[in-house]
């Protein structure tokens, strides 16, 4: 009986899933457009349209220093939680840490890794 909450809480959650799904199907526009059918809707067309196509490689570093820069954000979030108790000693380390990301992000985008280029 304890768990009554959280399944109650993940049935609520399918059932708007559901019927986001299914008003999205009746609602939606039923027209299907070219661009559709590429695996990425980016507006960049694809030279090589098979699987073994090789892509630009400004999708993955992107992708990388986008991952790099979330990551960063998952580790303040503990040292949000004890700020009280860590004193200025998690201070200090906390600054250290976006500083040091700080200085990746400023030479990534010297660098020009931020720049989308078609």
């Amino acid at each position: 009986m304890e768990y009554v909450g959280i399944l109650i809480f993940f049935l609520v959650a399918v059932v708007i899933g559901l019927v986001m799904t299914l008003i999205n199907d009746l609602l939606g526009p039923k027209t299907k457009e070219r661009m559709e059918d590429y695996p990425y809707e980016c507006g960049v067309p694809l030279y090589d349209p098979e699987a073994r196509g090789t892509f630009k490689q400004g999708y993955y570093l992107l992708g990388l220093l986008i991952i790099l820069f979330d990551i960063e954000a998952a580790f303040l979030f503990p040292w949000a939680v004890v700020f009280r108790e860590i004193g200025l000693y998690g201070l200090v380390t906390a600054l250290l840490f976006i500083l040091i990301l700080a200085l990746g992000f400023a030479y990534a985008w010297k660098k020009g890794a931020l720049r989308w280029q078609i």
